[in-house]
């Protein structure tokens, strides 16, 4: 049978962490570096809610400028759709929902994008949404006065409710 012979004690320390796992670390810490930066970018990039109120209310002015040069049946329907898209762009921004893709009938009936607006807002809403389906789909002619009252109507219904979203003060 061999001799066991003893172990001899090194005076060398063993490494904090082998090479292998300091290049884990590494991309570890690179990665939530990476994902702090784009947090912040994304939440730098996001529109206030008065931004998003003063960018719907000149997109507003813009279709109202180009609604009063024009006075054709196929214009007041045209302008009845980019009211709707303003509207649903303006709640897509405000409340993060997908009222864009919807129709009104559908965005009314998804009561958890609603519940975010109180009782009165909602109620303005629904037949806010259901008025401009009308006028859209009408095939009457609809007179300039009826073009603006729309109009008007929009921006009362876009400045109410930004009016029921609680702000938040830095």
């Amino acid at each position: 049978m061999p001799e066991i012979e003893d172990i001899i004690e090194s005076t060398e320390k063993a490494p904090l962490l082998l090479g292998w796992q300091w290049l884990l670390l590494l991309i570890a810490c690179c990665l939530i570096i990476y994902a702090i930066l784009t947090y912040l970018k994304h939440k730098k990039n996001t529109p206030t809610s008065a931004d998003n109120l003063k960018a719907a209310l000149a997109r507003l002015k813009k279709i109202e400028q180009i609604a009063s040069l024009n006075d054709s049946d196929q214009d007041s329907n045209q302008l009845s759709v980019a009211l709707s898209l303003l509207t649903r762009e303006y709640l897509q921004g405000q409340f993060h929902n997908k009222s864009i893709f919807q129709t009104h009938q559908e965005f009314i009936a998804d009561h958890q994008d609603l519940e975010q607006l109180p009782e009165v807002a909602r109620d303005k809403l629904a037949t806010y949404l259901t008025a401009l389906a009308e006028h859209k789909y009408s095939p009457d002619q609809h007179p300039p006065a009826e073009k603006n009252k729309l109009i008007r109507l929009t921006e009362s219904l876009l400045r109410g409710i930004d009016s029921t979203v609680p702000k938040n003060i830095p």
